[in-house]
């Protein structure tokens, strides 16, 4: 596979082009504004789709948990004693109050903190005070409510709704065997996963994830002496799809012999996997930088999870160090001050009381145009028509 992106990519360097559409196309804007678009979107798509929640390095042994709460339904995960990952609503069912607080830890029960209901890592209810005074309630039945979750590849994935269709291997539609290449299952977190809000519709931040035009001028001073802008292969697989992004070093391969080239290892090509709705899930080299894009608590909020892992962890305090400014850099200066900063100005135009019908998605955009026509067919809306 990296010989055959390096030959593409250096193709698409001498005819100075990117993977091109097959047609410009137009994207009705009111699906930015419309707060009944909004509440679909959260009900039939963030309510039911696997999401990701962590690298199984997250969940490390028996015992091991952590909370998610990004589709605004509480999660509990936890690994149990048979190596299994569960996924629970974490809410007592006396009371409904949160069992466990935002975080993660180990633990071999977890106890509400209202009246001390108590529950194993399998969410069987193994502790109630005072029994005599639900003497006619089945205990079975009151346990934490499971979600889905699968764990495949060294990723872990859940899904906010008990009854949401769930099997990961057709979720990811192929690309499986791309993610047990890089044997995720022992890399180690380098970051804490931390929120970063935008004051936008959450399809505005996606968007910043799904191109590389934008390199050549908003990223002038930051990205573009480093990557080839507008230069980008892009496969689909099923909903999803893989672009990357062209760092300036991938020339040193015509001076390289063909059989010698690893330009993925040697992070001369990004593989930039775009898991619909909402995963950007990056592989620099030995680094893997991910954004989960979630609707906020309105339709002009969003809030963007960021995960940073290494297949290794550092050696020494200096190369600690340096791995820690690189992962700043490109969070906090390039995403940050840049990306998101662009998608808040684009914000501020969705609040207008006139607005275009539509916006564009140029043919140089063709992730961009997938994902839109994906999130259309999945809500049941009508097809974008041509520029």
């Amino acid at each position: 596979m990296q010989r055959d992106l390096g030959r593409r990519t250096l193709d698409l360097i001498d005819r100075k082009t990117t993977v091109l559409a097959e047609r410009t196309m137009e994207e009705p804007l009111e699906g930015y504004r419309s707060l009944e678009q909004f509440e679909r979107e959260r009900r039939l798509i963030f309510n039911r789709y696997p999401m990701f929640v962590g690298l199984s390095g997250d969940l490390p042994e028996p015992g091991s948990w952590l909370t998610f709460d990004a589709t605004s339904t509480p999660m509990l995960l936890t690994r149990t004693d048979d190596g299994r990952v569960r996924a629970f609503l974490n809410m007592c069912q006396h009371r409904g109050v949160r069992v466990v607080d935002a975080g993660h830890g180990s633990a071999r029960r977890f106890t509400c903190p209202f009246h001390a209901w108590s529950y194993s890592l399998e969410g069987r209810l193994v502790g109630l005070p005072g029994g005599e005074g639900f003497s006619d309630m089945r205990r079975e039945t009151r346990g934490l409510i499971e979600l889905p979750a699968e764990e495949r590849h060294g990723l872990i994935f859940a899904a906010a709704n008990p009854d949401a269709p769930f099997s990961l291997d057709e979720h990811l539609s192929g690309l499986g065997e791309h993610f047990a290449s890089f044997g995720f299952e022992t890399w180690n977190q380098i970051a804490a996963t931390h929120p970063h809000p935008v004051a936008t519709n959450w399809k505005v931040v996606w968007g910043t994830h799904c191109e590389t035009y934008h390199f050549a001028h908003l990223h002038r001073d930051t990205a573009r002496p480093l990557v080839y802008s507008n230069t980008s292969l892009a496969d689909f697989y099923g909903e999803h799809a893989l672009m990357t992004s062209t760092m300036r070093t991938v020339d040193k391969l015509r001076e390289t012999p063909e059989e010698d080239w690893r330009p993925v290892d040697d992070g001369q090509i990004n593989l930039n996997y775009r898991l619909f709705p909402n995963l950007s899930f990056s592989v620099v080299g030995d680094r893997l930088e991910i954004f989960a894009i979630y609707p906020g608590g309105s339709l002009h909020e969003t809030v963007a999870l960021h995960y940073a892992y290494r297949r290794e962890l550092p050696a020494t305090p200096e190369e600690a160090k340096a791995l820690e400014e690189a992962v700043h850099w490109a969070c906090q200066t390039v995403v940050d001050k840049e990306d998101y900063a662009m998608a808040e100005r684009a914000g501020l135009s969705l609040h207008s009381p006139f607005v275009p019908p539509t916006l564009v998605f140029g043919r140089n955009e063709p992730v961009m145009q997938h994902m839109a026509l994906t999130l259309r067919r999945v809500l049941g809306l009508a097809e974008q028509t041509p520029v």
